[in-house]
């Protein structure tokens, strides 16, 4: 992967929220967590778990699958980007 990946948090953001006229404290609330967490992940500073994952499809309409996708894409570029010269080193099985 060349591009990092985008946080969850950034589409809820810049597109989620805009468009839904939703604010982080009614998003959280809907969703059942404190304001706190969803800020963190709504300003990427913290990820979107299973849980926060099945809650937003909920609220949202969309599928588990697309939050834990996203954050996992996120996670794998950051590992390699921290992890290059180690991950370079790894021999492929012939």
């Amino acid at each position: 992967m060349l591009r990092k990946p985008s946080h969850p948090g950034a589409l809820i953001r810049n597109v989620i929220l805009p468009e839904t006229g939703l604010t982080i404290s009614e998003l959280a609330r809907r969703c059942g967590l404190a304001r706190n967490t969803m800020s963190k992940v709504v300003n990427e500073r913290g990820d979107v778990t299973e849980d926060i994952a099945i809650r937003l499809s909920r609220v949202l309409g969309s599928s588990p699958r697309f939050w834990i996708g996203m954050q996992t894409n996120l996670n794998l570029w950051q590992l390699e980007q921290q992890n290059k010269r180690v991950y370079k080193k790894i021999q492929r099985v012939n």
